[in-house]
This record gives C-alpha cells, sequence and structure tokens, in this order.
C-alpha cells in the first residue's frame, strides 16, 4: 500500500494482466480506500511509481472512479459476452 498525492489515499493490489508471465511491470489494478481504483499501465511514471509494484519507466497511473469501473465493466460485458449486467450499487 502507498500513499499517493500527499493525502490520505491508500492503494491495494487487486489484479494484473493475466498474459504478463509474472512479470511485475504490467497493466495492474489496484483498490483504493475512497471508492476508486488506481491503474498501471504503459506510459512515464512520476512521483507515485514509488508506491506502485515495480512501476517501469515505461508505465504510469491513473485513478478512476468506481462509478466510471462500473460502467465500463457493465459495457464491456455486454460487448464481450452479450450479457446485460444489472446497474451496481
Amino acid at each position: 500500500m502507498g500513499k499517493l498525492h500527499g493525502d490520505d489515499l491508500t492503494v491495494t493490489f487487486y489484479c494484473k494482466d493475466p498474459n504478463s508471465n509474472f512479470q511485475n511491470d504490467c497493466a495492474t489494478f489496484y483498490r483504493t480506500n475512497r471508492e476508486s481504483w488506481v491503474v498501471q499501465g504503459d506510459s512515464m511514471g512520476s512521483e507515485v511509481a514509488p508506491k506502485l509494484t515495480a512501476l517501469a519507466d515505461h508505465e504510469t497511473y491513473l485513478e478512476i472512479p468506481d462509478a466510471l469501473a462500473n460502467r465500463f465493466a457493465r459495457m464491456y460485458v455486454r460487448e464481450r459476452y452479450g450479457v446485460d449486467l444489472p446497474e451496481g450499487p
């Protein structure tokens, strides 16, 4: 876990790219303590790099709210599997 931007945000590892062959520098999702997600992926890093698991020089991060993650999941499942998930909480 780590603090981002000097505030009380903490991140906890959630999952990473299943095709990463167990490399540390790959696309990764982290859960936060404020109803959001931090997503690690390719680009340039910043001061948050030391807080994330093995953030490579070509990777960066961003924070997305639960509402966006929920919408993405529903849209992805509908597009990929043809299943409409119910609205989340």
